[in-house]
């Protein structure tokens, strides 16, 4: 029997975090499935091909078997610690999880990458049919999961066609994200232990770059290890019981109490038990009606003023959870320009002090307009100085990324970056701040255009100082208009 491919259609990042975001509000799979299908249906108008990838993406991160759930849970609980870029690695560990074709094809391109730089679709389609059969789905299924790494930005492709190279390794402070990935790719692997140093080395985590050890695998609760031979240390997932909450046991109906059967000697009784029980209680009803009706007035008084206070004093804690993740985003936004050095002489000062203050003052919109054109600004600066006047005037700012990159001006992650930001720039204007997850997206939409705004100003307009007197590390960006450089400090731009 043929093992089932199962993803064989390009998954984007940006619906797997929308999925991962509003996974920590619900785990309800009806309600993640509905909300998939309504965030994709603009992007995939067709029923049939939306209902296939809203499919794929729940069984990544909410359809895995009940012994995998840990590793969900746990990484849902690293969200708040790490950036919005190292969900890579959350969606790399559930993605091999879920999908055995994806794991090989990851290591298959991890191997290639070892003996080369760069590799092609034709490559990686010819070892893979070498295990999952020679098929028109598996070579149709690996141009797609290729194209699925292009979109989380950890390859990229170049002009030939089915020609791809590596963006750049990632990497993380954060341990924790490196052993969870480790422990899902070794869960994910047919091998059920590795050698230490193997784990360490594994081809399909190609993107990413580890900066923990053995030390860090023998704390981790997460892993088993034990010495076979001399020196050679196996590491093994520790197994986790899954405990299902017990079945209350259905309660039996009582039995009727059998009637005792008349003997011979004795006539059955015609009185019915439940005549005799029924008239009784047809007699007492006018009693009943008379006295208790006066009393329940009096009771209710003192119980309504108690339960009316405890709800609101319960309520009370509600706001306090908001106002500590304002200040912990509020934490993140000055992290990012916490370093910025911006005297008056640096090109374009005042617009990027502008950027930096409605990025504090929350003011997201205004920020990201500003943002968006201010690098343009210094985009087509840097265009004047390095590009020929032609290439320079050229309307398509893409092209001109594509120009400063083979020129080595422009670096490629920082390409890809800016390529994003181009793409999706008109995008954020759809969100809306009442909604809880929109308000959350055009946080990190503000964030991902000042980071690169600060990484551009640093790179390209970065300086130094010597007694009051302001140095420029590239002089030929400074220079437009200017006469003498290195300029005074504090002067006019």
């Amino acid at each position: 029997m043929r093992a089932v491919l199962g993803i064989d259609r390009k998954i984007k990042r940006a619906w797997l975090d929308a999925l991962l975001d509003h996974l920590t509000q619900t785990t309800d799979n009806d309600e993640l499935r509905r909300f998939l299908d309504e965030r994709l249906a603009e992007e995939l108008p067709g029923h049939a091909s939306r209902a296939k990838s809203v499919g794929i993406a729940l069984k990544i991160w909410s359809g895995g078997p009940a012994n995998r759930l840990p590793l969900r849970d746990r990484a849902i609980a690293l969200l708040p610690t790490i950036s919005g870029q190292e969900r890579v690695w959350l969606h790399w560990g559930m993605t091999s999880l879920a999908y055995p074709f994806f794991r090989d094809a990851a290591e298959v391109v991890g191997r290639l990458l070892t003996l080369q730089d760069d590799f092609t679709t034709a490559q990686v389609q010819e070892r893979l049919l070498k295990k999952w059969g020679d098929r028109a789905t598996t070579k149709e299924a690996a141009q797609k999961l290729l194209h699925t790494l292009v979109d989380w930005e950890v390859m990229r492709s170049t002009n030939t066609k089915g020609h791809f190279l590596l963006v750049a390794r990632m990497s993380s402070p954060s341990s924790a994200l490196q052993l969870w990935l480790l422990e899902s790719l070794l869960a994910a692997s047919s091998a059920e232990e590795v050698e230490a140093q193997q784990l360490l080395r594994l081809p399909e985590m190609f993107p990413f770059q580890l900066s923990i050890g053995l030390s860090d695998l023998r704390r981790h609760g997460g892993f088993h290890l034990h010495r076979q031979g001399l020196d050679m240390d196996m590491v093994s997932v520790r197994p986790v019981q899954v405990t299902t909450p017990a079945k209350s046991p259905k309660k039996k109906p009582a039995k009727k109490p059998k009637q005792p059967t008349p003997s011979l000697f004795q006539e059955p009784s015609d009185e019915t038990p439940k005549k005799h029980v029924a008239q009784p209680i047809i007699r007492k009803d006018v009693d009943v009606v008379a006295v208790p009706v006066e009393e329940p007035p009096a009771k209710p008084e003192p119980i309504s003023a108690t339960t009316m206070v405890q709800p609101v004093e319960a309520a009370m804690p509600e706001p306090a959870r908001a106002e500590s993740r304002a200040d912990l985003v509020r934490t993140e936004r000055l992290a990012i320009v916490r370093d910025l050095d911006l005297p008056h002489d640096v090109p374009f000062s005042a617009p990027i002090g502008e950027c930096v203050r409605l990025f504090h003052e929350d003011l997201d919109f205004a920020c990201i307009a500003l943002a968006h054109d201010t690098i343009d600004a210094i985009l087509r600066l840097i265009c004047r100085v390095k590009l020929s006047p032609r290439q320079a005037k050229c309307a398509d700012i893409r092209s001109q990324f594509a120009g400063l990159t083979a020129m080595g001006v422009l670096p490629t992650t920082l390409k890809t970056r800016l390529e994003k930001l181009w793409y999706e720039r008109v995008n954020y204007l759809e969100l809306s701040t009442s909604e809880t997850f929109d308000r959350s997206a055009l946080e990190e939409v503000a964030s991902s255009h000042i980071s690169v705004l600060v990484e551009i100003v640093r790179q390209y307009l970065g300086h130094s100082s010597d007694q009051g007197r302001v140095l420029p590390d590239h002089p030929e960006y400074w220079n437009q208009g200017k006469n003498k450089l290195p300029f005074k400090a504090g002067a006019a731009g």
